[in-house]
């Protein structure tokens, strides 16, 4: 009798929970604290901060070990080159899915007004997401390849988004951010959420013509020719009116505060595990013993980059390496809770157009700009951090002109993206990728195949979750296998 009791009992349970959806719960699960209305502004500094702000392995250390401006000591994984599957939520759910609900909010026909108005021209709004987010999906299809971009923010109606070739992504980035040059305003309100420029409209328009140098150079292997659509795209940039970075001053960098939430990512990952590599410091110090590029000359960025201007760091590549007394990341400038870190630099943009000119892409001197290459980067550091080396930076500049009179301008302005990019690792992987430069000689005791990785492994969730568009995008890659050592498309061969 018992058992019947319960199969009606349980009869009941199961027929009264298929037919919930006609109970009405009124307003039980509206959230009374919760926000009420969209808020672009808070969208878009959540998604700055979230991107300048987030840290770990695969997000901020991994890079610094690929390009040898670091080295581990304790755990050593990812300086052998584990190859195991990335992620890459923060990215996506961090920061881009924020920056496209302040596109399409600010393009809402409902949200038009004085309220919207006040954070922002929608215009302006527009354009800093749009640059925002080719700033973020350049680091995502550099990192792995092809990527999901045109479907990729469609949420529910598209859980399983198709990827894009990378040519296509790089195309559609540079066009997005030319998009959002001319669509902005200086005249009118930059966005309050805006916490790069603080609503400095011709910043991020200056800033988007050297975001477009630096990605029509990353073509270059693929479009060498002066007059291919790499060289175009460059030159348009750098005739266009609004100009290109060339003042320390108008670089946007991540500025940090001692809050939850705003502190400079480097502090949350354990210092004694990491040292300056004897490459990197070698380099500086114009070492000739694991030294992988051409300088001869003492370099004073070693005072600023390290704890030491003099002390010699680790070797690169070793399962068993010791730090003790050697050089590491300076703590005062870099592996602080309040030290700012760069996003583009004069330094950097002379340097493009250095090599540019040298490419024969444009009509401007080679020599003439690295050596501003060289003098705004040795700037850029004592406007950041306070320090008081600019003072050494034309003799090194001197030094290295000479150097590329013999070992080739080419080299030179290479070497010193290497050596400039400094708290930028992420593109100078990718610079090192595309150039090879400089000589970095993979670690001894590997975890992969004996290689520098040349990109990041898909998440795991994307072969069992979508796995179709996921096993087109492998295709894409040389050789077809989702590994640590295929090459992405600017990195192959024509």
């Amino acid at each position: 009798m018992k058992k019947i009791n319960y199969f009606i009992l349980s009869l009941i349970v199961l027929l009264s929970l298929g037919s919930c959806d006609n109970v009405d719960f009124g307003d039980i699960n509206d959230n009374t604290n919760g926000a009420t209305e969209g808020n672009p502004s808070s969208l878009l500094a959540n998604a700055i901060m979230n991107y300048g702000t987030i840290t770990g392995r695969i997000y901020l250390t991994q890079p610094t070990l690929y390009v040898q401006y670091q080295t581990q000591v304790t755990y050593t994984t990812e300086m052998r080159y584990s190859d195991s599957p990335m992620t890459w939520s923060s990215y996506y759910l961090g920061s881009l899915s924020n920056l496209n609900e302040v596109i399409n909010y600010n393009l809402d026909p409902d949200n038009q007004g004085s309220t919207l108005n006040a954070q922002g021209a929608p215009e302006n709004q527009i354009g800093v997401a749009k640059i925002m987010m080719a700033v973020i999906a350049k680091r995502l299809t550099d990192n792995y390849g092809p990527i999901p971009y045109s479907q990729a923010f469609q949420g529910v109606d598209n859980l399983t988004p198709a990827y894009d070739k990378q040519e296509d992504v790089y195309k559609n980035l540079i066009s997005q951010v030319k998009e959002a040059r001319d669509m902005m305003d200086a005249g009118s309100k930059g966005p309050t959420g805006d916490i790069l420029f603080n609503g400095n409209i011709s910043k991020w328009q200056s800033f988007a013509n050297s975001l477009i140098l630096q990605m029509s150079l990353q073509l270059s292997n693929k479009y060498p020719s002066a007059s291919g659509y790499a060289a175009t795209e460059f030159n348009a940039a750098l005739s266009d009116a609004h100009g290109v970075i060339e003042d320390v001053a108008n670089e946007p960098w991540f500025q940090f505060q001692d809050l939850e939430g705003f502190r400079n990512p480097w502090l949350a990952n354990r210092r004694p595990d990491y040292y300056l590599s004897q490459e990197f410091t070698d380099a500086l110090k114009g070492n000739e013993d694991l030294n992988p590029t051409s300088n001869s000359t003492y370099d004073s960025r070693l005072k600023v980059y390290g704890k030491s201007g003099t002390a010699d760091g680790v070797p690169y590549g070793y399962s068993d390496g010791s730090g003790a007394g050697k050089n590491q990341m300076s703590a005062t400038n870099y592996w602080n809770g309040t030290s700012p870190l760069p996003v583009m630099t004069a330094s950097y943009t002379y340097l493009n157009r250095a090599e540019a000119a040298e490419l024969k892409w444009t009509s401007e001197d080679a020599t003439e700009m690295l050596r501003m290459g060289i003098e705004a980067s040795y700037e850029t550091l004592d406007f950041h951090h306070g320090t008081a080396i600019a003072e050494d930076a034309t003799a090194y500049a001197d030094a290295r002109v000479a150097d590329a009179g013999t070992i080739g301008m080419l080299q030179v302005i290479r070497e010193e993206k290497w050596v400039s990019l400094f708290g930028q690792a992420f593109d100078a992987w990718s610079e090192w990728r595309r150039t090879d430069v400089p000589s970095l000689v993979p670690a001894t005791d590997y975890l992969n195949s004996g290689e520098i990785p040349t990109r990041l492994r898909y998440p795991s969730e994307e072969s069992s979750l979508n796995n179709a568009n996921y096993t087109e995008a492998v295709s894409w890659l040389i050789p077809a296998e989702d590994t640590n050592t295929s090459l992405i498309w600017w990195d192959q061969t024509n």
